[in-house]
């Protein structure tokens, strides 16, 4: 078992980027669409995510909050 650490604002972000790429068709076989879903499955299950205007304005302020300290 691998064990991760993410910031509120990195896994709401990548819940978003892991489902823009399964709906997408972007993953090259079963395995990687099992492996992402999976991935999917638990990230949804400890986010604070509400559907609809909620929604984006998180992950709107998540992405600023990973990109405020890159510098152009």
């Amino acid at each position: 078992m691998v064990k991760l650490e993410l910031s509120a604002a990195e896994a709401i972000i990548l819940f978003d980027a892991l489902n823009r790429l399964v709906d997408s068709d972007g993953l090259h076989d079963d395995a990687e669409a099992l492996a992402a879903s999976a991935l999917i499955d638990r990230l949804e299950g400890h986010l604070p995510v509400i559907d609809g205007a909620d929604y984006a304005f998180r992950l709107a302020r998540a992405k600023e909050e990973l990109t405020e300290d890159i510098e152009d």
